[in-house]
């Protein structure tokens, strides 16, 4: 194999590829990248997998002779930072050694033979549906995904692409959920259960304008653009819950619209209260006379805040309690107004015209000792106050004597 190419579009290629291939050993064949050059067509591939996800890159070069090597991942795009000049030539004379060179600098590398990497096929789909947005669609709803390696359902997220709009679903299984909709020209319909880590992965290396062919083949769900295939293995045991049933059972007891940016500095300020002394600890939250007040009261530390909003129906005067962490990471993505339904259990949905989050309510924090003091002290000191102080012996007959 012998190419010549521009080594910043290597370099890029490069590292595209390496987000796909794990990280370890320098020997180990899954560690790296399969570089394959043709002649005929004046095209390198670059090809990466995991075996969860793969994903092949094109990039024009001059080949003058075909071949191809197994380079290790992050070695190859070490190679390319370090090299000189605007072109690399890359040949191997023997099977095993490939010859890299860029300006003044030159590397000569042991490469492990091609033919043992576990090439993955890359199917390309005949029957598509359009598919932009990808970089939107992970930050909205990986986030919510499950970290409980043990439901791997809930670690994914639920894509369907019907009635012209992309609709998508992540939950935790217990705290909260996440279901979006973005408009679309797509015709026909498709559904498909995404690993999250998966879809965070393709969007790192996306442009949320990229427009990609979707399409399910086998096991595989394949995303195509002018340059890349990308393939994600979809799940294929168990079932997802009924997101938007779950939705539509929670009825609004109360109601208010509010600027998210307001409410994302107001539960940023109680984060760092809510998490002192290693414990998260709930805030409180309550909706009436035109604020959204917010309190988080704990043995270390005493916060409150409030904003003011347009309040629909107030809450009772004790609110509801939530965790602050989830709340924050929604509010870290949601922008603009958004309107706040909560139920008589205290269910929370958080809505803007393309979003709705479910957010579950939490126990109120157990009551401390010093708490308990505040409000009056212990039974004991209690007791103490009715008592008469006791004096030291002998204390009245000096005081009459005095």
């Amino acid at each position: 194999m012998k190419i010549e190419l521009n080594r910043l579009t290597m370099l890029e290629a490069a590292k595209t590829a390496a987000k796909v291939a794990p990280s370890g050993s320098y020997t180990d064949v899954i560690n790296g990248i399969l570089v394959e050059g043709n002649s005929d067509t004046g095209v390198v591939y670059l090809t990466a997998t995991n075996h969860s996800v793969s994903i092949r890159l094109k990039v024009f070069a001059a080949v003058h002779e075909s071949g191809s090597m197994l380079i290790n991942a992050r070695l190859l795009v070490d190679m390319m930072n370090k090299l000189d000049g605007d072109f690399i030539t890359m040949s191997a004379d023997k099977p095993q050694l490939l010859n890299v060179s860029g300006g003044r600098c030159r590397f000569q590398i042991n490469c492990i033979p091609s033919e043992h990497y576990p090439k993955p096929i890359m199917p390309f789909p005949e029957e598509s549906v359009i598919m932009t947005g990808i970089c939107s669609l992970a930050k909205r709803t990986v986030f919510a995904v499950s970290t409980d390696d043990s439901k791997p359902t809930l670690q994914c997220v639920q894509i369907k692409l019907k009635n012209n709009a992309v609709h998508a679903a992540a939950c935790d299984g217990a705290m909260r959920m996440m279901l979006t909709k973005d408009k679309s020209g797509i015709p026909g319909e498709r559904e498909f259960l995404l690993p999250g880590r998966a879809l965070q992965l393709l969007a790192s290396i996306s442009q949320d304008d990229d427009v990609f062919e979707v399409s399910s083949i086998g096991n595989q769900v394949v995303f195509v653009r002018g340059d890349m295939i990308f393939t994600i293995n979809m799940l294929r045991t168990g079932e997802y819950m009924d997101t938007s049933k779950l939705i539509q059972d929670v009825n609004a007891d109360y109601a208010a619209i509010a600027d998210s940016g307001k409410l994302k500095e107001a539960f940023a300020l109680l984060s760092i209260g809510a998490v002192a002394g290693g414990k998260n600890i709930p805030i409180n939250l309550v909706m009436a006379r035109g604020e959204i007040t917010m309190t988080c009261n704990h043995e270390y530390s005493q916060a409150g805040t409030s904003i003011s909003a347009k309040i629909i129906t107030d809450t009772p005067d004790g609110g509801f309690y939530y965790d602050v962490t989830a709340l924050l990471k929604l509010f870290n993505i949601v922008s603009g107004r958004v309107k706040i339904e909560i139920d008589a259990k205290g269910y929370m949905l958080v809505k803007t015209n393309t979003e709705v989050y479910l957010q579950m309510p939490v126990r109120p924090p157990a009551k401390t000792k010093k708490q308990d003091k505040k409000k009056g002290g212990s039974q004991s000191e209690q007791g103490d106050k009715n008592k008469e102080p006791k004096r030291a012996k002998g204390a009245e007959a000096v005081k009459e004597a005095a």
